[in-house]
């Protein structure tokens, strides 16, 4: 430990400056976004990523997030299904009656063009097949930004 006593595991890099978790429920899919940006912040200039947050009952974010940067443009559903069965896992335990909130990010992105209308469908047949509730995808880019709707 170092001589504050708090660990001495922090090294510069990405998640040295991300920002604090919302201390108030999301109570819709404007206030998802809002997060989402915040999260994703520069890397909306990127490569493709797919950012996956996760969310209780009442809309509280949990201190889980999920950047997989450099996804393909085509995903393959066996991973997606792969992936969203272990937030499954971690909402069932941590979270029963919770969500995932994801955003498709991509620097000419930003609304619903063939790369997100591919991973939203990916992520919505997943979810669907393990009773996952989605409480919002949304598109980023390095321009614009918005809610796909369901």
């Amino acid at each position: 430990m170092d001589s504050d006593d708090s660990p001495g595991w922090a090294a510069p890099g990405p998640d040295d400056d991300l920002p604090a978790l919302p201390t108030h429920p999301l109570r819709d899919v404007d206030d998802i976004l809002e997060v989402m940006l915040s999260l994703v912040g520069p890397e909306r200039a990127g490569p493709p990523a797919l950012w996956l947050v996760l969310l209780d009952a009442h809309g509280m974010m949990l201190p889980v997030v999920l950047p997989l940067v450099g996804i393909p443009l085509q995903p393959d559903p066996s991973q997606v299904r792969q992936v969203l069965l272990a937030m499954s896992d971690i909402l069932a335990h941590d979270a029963p009656g919770g969500s995932i909130a994801a955003a498709l990010v991509r620097a000419a992105g930003g609304d619903r063009g063939a790369f997100e209308r591919s991973w939203e469908h990916a992520l919505r047949a997943a979810s669907d097949d393990r009773g996952l509730r989605v409480s919002a995808v949304v598109a980023i880019g390095e321009h614009r930004a918005r809610v796909l709707p369901p």
